[in-house]
């Protein structure tokens, strides 16, 4: 099965096309940080921000859970491609970050 993972923007109001859409703008987000504002979800300053971030924490934890168990239904119902998009305001910090997380989980946990 393939997965493909899309980080977007919620501001462009355009939504991807996709099996699951989660909107993440409840997390913390770095642009509030002045030193932050100019970074994304990948590098090193903000991936601390979000490591230190309990609530991000133990989201990506519960989301991890729940992406499992929809693969692997999906995989039982012998479905060849799954989308699933993680959005939030700017698509600079938060969603680029959750989708590196939950990519090395699935690649981690041999989900595909």
């Amino acid at each position: 099965m393939i997965v493909d993972l899309i980080s977007f923007s919620f501001r462009n109001e355009n939504l991807p096309e996709a099996n699951y859409i989660i909107d993440i703008r409840f997390l913390n987000n770095p642009f509030y940080t002045d030193e932050l504002r100019d970074l994304n979800g990948l590098d090193k300053e903000v991936i601390n921000f979000f490591e230190n971030d309990l609530s991000t924490k133990n989201f990506i934890k519960e989301l991890c859970k729940w992406i499992e168990q929809i693969l692997k239904l999906n995989k039982r119902a012998n479905k060849e491609k799954i989308t699933i998009a993680i959005g939030c305001t700017g698509g600079q910090h938060r969603s680029p970050y959750i989708i590196e997380k939950l990519g090395s989980f699935i690649l981690k946990e041999k989900l595909v």
